[in-house]
């Protein structure tokens, strides 16, 4: 059976009935929430009774805590794109009307209103026909929209159970368009997997990722990499998102292998002129997974393999079109520059590295985003004291030393420990490398004790591989200062 009856009971197909509330509790801290709430409304143009709504199962309950403005930026986008839906002109006037109502009913807050005008949508377009096989292709069409538009509505309450409704009924509209409009079905499918995996995204745990994964591979089964290049790509793309979603849940890095596979055989027969936006995308992910495994496993091909998926993706791009997203692949290929250079002792990829990164630090705001900023400080200062091993001259480690120091401006010890640290450290080894060039044991010994507090203060704060890594690094340190103390 691929659906219940409209407006009957519903199958296994959905969430289990939910039972009767007792009094909820009032929304908890609502001076922290108004503010939060009213300013990302302001942002997206939302009428002001909107979040609240989509929020209050979130938001019921003495534990509950603030929503991330990460989360309300996508609930807002989740509003928005289902207002243009059902604004969306049509010849029919009934359903035109009763769709114009749901409109209303979701700028006013009041979603089951807007669901019940759906429902009397696909009644009115069922009309007396009992049997659903025997309905008109158009028909079908138009009922599996109308069900679409109910998954997207269920889906704008923030809460795991409405999110899993949601997917049922994304679930049955893909079901109901089936052949009549094979590639609107398998947009609709996605939407369910894509649904799933939110459950995870803004809810946590990997139950949603799960589902969605589980989801996606079974689409895969029916595309095929060359008829349906770019449904194939696609599908590709979001599995891989979900199990880049599992590793960030279960700590399971071997599923980032996994999730690069699928990158590389969604973009082995894709055009970018297809799906320009897919395909950027696709390269995106790909270059940030090669950066990631090529620098865990040291892969030179890998780091290459992500330069030039950076590199491809740059090339062909307006920076007006998108300045955060262009910035953030510039941001993302001086990070892939600045590990092979080092470890190839390449001065042309390090300066390119620099020069990258530059011009990412030059379009951040240091009030707005103190500590992005620092991020870029922090990492320009890798760069420069990693060439300033290769430059016989003193004048770049002291450009990096007081690189670092600018870093740590915004990356201070009592707000941020474990950056602070690794900052400290890394101008810790520079002013080493600075003393073994000018053969300066004060400032080595200075250098040394910094990196003792520096680990010192990571142990505190994480006896994790952060601590691990640091204290090895003041090993090292701590040999090549005792040979220069020793002459």
């Amino acid at each position: 059976m691929l659906a219940p009856p409209f407006g009957a009971p519903r199958t296994s197909l959905g969430p289990a009935p939910r039972r009767p509330r007792k009094k909820e509790a009032a929304i908890s801290r609502p001076e922290q929430i108004a503010p939060l709430l009213a300013r990302v409304a302001a942002r997206h143009g939302l009428p002001p009774v909107v979040l609240p709504a989509m929020l209050a199962e979130w938001l019921t309950g003495n534990d509950a805590a603030p929503p991330s403005e990460a989360l309300l930026d996508r609930k807002a986008a989740d509003f928005l794109a289902l207002a243009r839906r059902l604004t969306a002109p049509l010849d029919d006037l009934d359903i035109r009307r009763l769709r114009a109502e749901a409109a209303a009913a979701i700028a006013a807050g009041r979603l089951g209103e807007a669901d019940k005008a759906l429902a009397k949508t696909e009644l009115h377009l069922i009309g007396n026909v009992n049997d659903l096989s025997a309905l008109s292709a158009a028909s079908r069409l138009r009922i599996g929209e109308n069900r679409a538009d109910r998954a997207a509505l269920s889906f704008l309450r923030a809460a795991p159970e409405a999110y899993r409704e949601a997917a049922a009924r994304y679930g049955e509209a893909s079901a109901l368009i089936g052949l009549v409009d094979i590639d609107r079905s398998r947009e609709v499918a996605l939407e369910q997997a894509r649904s799933l995996a939110r459950i995870s995204e803004d809810f946590g745990g990997r139950d949603g990722y799960d589902a969605a994964a589980a989801a996606l591979r079974r689409l895969l089964d029916g595309l095929d990499s060359l008829e349906d290049t770019v449904a194939f790509a696609e599908v590709q793309e979001a599995l891989a998102g979900a199990l880049e979603g599992l590793v960030q849940v279960t700590g399971d890095k071997a599923l980032q292998d996994e999730a690069l596979a699928h990158c590389r055989r969604g973009l082995e027969h894709f055009d970018r002129h297809e799906a320009p936006a897919l395909w950027r995308a696709l390269k995106l992910r790909l270059g940030r997974l090669a950066l990631i495994l090529g620098k865990r496993q040291q892969d030179e091909m890998l780091l290459e393999e992500a330069i030039s998926a950076f590199a491809t993706v740059l090339a062909g791009w307006d920076r007006s079109n998108d300045e955060a997203l262009w910035l953030g692949a510039e941001h993302m290929i001086a990070r892939a520059r600045t590990v092979l250079g080092s470890r190839r002792n390449d001065l042309a990829l390090l300066e390119r590295a620099f020069n990258g990164l530059n011009r990412v630090a030059g379009a951040v705001d240091r009030s707005r985003e103190p500590l992005r900023w620092a991020e870029l400080q922090d990492q320009m200062g890798s760069v420069l004291a990693a060439m300033g091993e290769r430059y016989s001259e003193p004048v770049v480690v002291e450009e990096a030393i007081a690189t670092f120091a600018m870093a740590l401006e915004e990356r201070r010890r009592e707000a941020q420990p474990l950056l602070w640290a690794q900052t400290r450290t890394a101008q810790a080894e520079a002013m080493l490398l600075l003393a073994r060039r000018s053969k300066d044991p004060e400032l080595a010994q200075r250098a040394l004790a910094q990196m003792v507090e520096a680990v010192e203060t990571a142990r505190k704060a994480d006896r994790g591989s952060i601590a691990a890594e640091l204290q090895k690094r003041l090993a090292i340190a701590g040999e090549q200062a005792g040979r220069l103390l020793a002459k």
